[in-house]
């Protein structure tokens, strides 16, 4: 927690709310350039908690990160937590939402019968290399599930992965 960063050149920073003793907690996970994980800082509070969030990635950089660099920031899809990076790195921060917290918020939505297909669609559209068609396949899986569960359709559609600014 009080390691100094000025060395440190990260490619990315993983960012999550966990509950640890019935408290909730925020931890950052930084992976260098070199690939090298690296525990950046653990906080009590809520990802939801803008002024939280925006205090621990400023004591990252009160501790010598630099926030000029590019940093790709993966997070669970916290407005607050997207609201702080954008203030604290700005225009470098490119944030991407967790594929798993993504799908989480989707099959939650559904019933358990219906879960392993949809896992198997939305893996199956990430994992193509072409972005416009795993954009479609989205899409019509989307537009399938507009029919029966309207609040996962929804879920699906909304970004996860933008740039800060």
């Amino acid at each position: 927690m009080s390691r100094q960063l000025d060395d440190v050149r990260l490619a990315v920073m993983m960012l999550d709310g966990l509950d640890i003793a019935e408290r909730t907690h925020v931890v950052a996970l930084g992976i260098s350039t070199e690939g090298v994980k690296i525990p950046l800082g653990l906080w009590e509070g809520s990802t939801e908690n803008a002024t939280l969030a925006r205090t621990l990635l400023a004591d990252l950089v009160d501790r010598g990160l630099d926030p000029d660099q590019a940093i790709l920031f993966v997070i669970d899809g916290g407005k607050a937590l997207r609201r702080a990076i954008k203030d604290v790195f700005g225009k470098h921060a490119l944030v991407h939402r967790c594929h798993r917290h993504k799908e989480r918020n989707v099959t939650d939505l559904l019933p358990e019968r219906d879960r392993p297909a949809v896992v198997a669609r939305i893996r199956g559209a990430w994992a193509l290399t072409d972005p416009e068609l795993a954009r479609q396949r989205l899409a019509l899986l989307a537009s399938e599930l507009d029919q029966t569960w309207p609040d996962a359709a929804g879920s699906l559609r909304r970004r996860h992965a933008r740039h800060a600014h």
